[in-house]
């Protein structure tokens, strides 16, 4: 895995899941550098995202992948897709602090552990947290936050 972004990163998530909204909203509370931006992958903006990496959102959220475009606010060609615990492991660093010492440690752990560990949780995520019938609307204060 190569290193971190330096821009700003698109987190591309299930805007039904109960336990993605969760996720989001915990990133958000520890995002002191305001590196984060999400997009739920029913959205339009996330749909030409992923057509333009080649994933089929269909696809995706049958997979029950959550990805994240590092350096989105960049030149394409610097942009990067990531999916399922790759994202865990860059949240965490890209969250800094105490959280870049775990998403170091978790980038060391063999892929297929982590990706295993990661396919066991969101099989199951509609039964940790539930499931919308439509995507959550933010807050105010949350808005900028959020694309599409």
């Amino acid at each position: 895995m190569t290193e971190i972004a330096t821009g700003r990163a698109l987190m591309l998530y299930d805007g039904l899941c109960g336990f993605c909204d969760l996720t989001m909203h915990w990133i958000i509370q520890q995002d002191a550098h305001d590196r984060f931006r999400f997009a739920p992958q029913q959205s339009a903006v996330a749909t030409s995202l992923l057509e333009r990496f080649g994933v089929d959102r269909e696809t995706g959220l049958a997979k029950n992948s959550v990805y994240m475009v590092l350096n989105y606010d960049d030149e394409e060609k610097t942009q990067r897709l990531l999916a399922q615990s790759d994202v865990l492991v860059h949240v965490l660093l890209l969250l800094g602090g105490g959280w870049a010492l775990l998403g170091r440690l978790l980038r060391v752990a063999p892929k297929f552990f982590r990706d295993g560990a990661y396919s066991l949780t969101a099989r199951n995520r509609y039964r940790i947290a539930g499931r919308y019938e439509s995507c959550p609307v933010p807050t105010p204060a949350e808005r900028t936050k959020f694309l599409g």
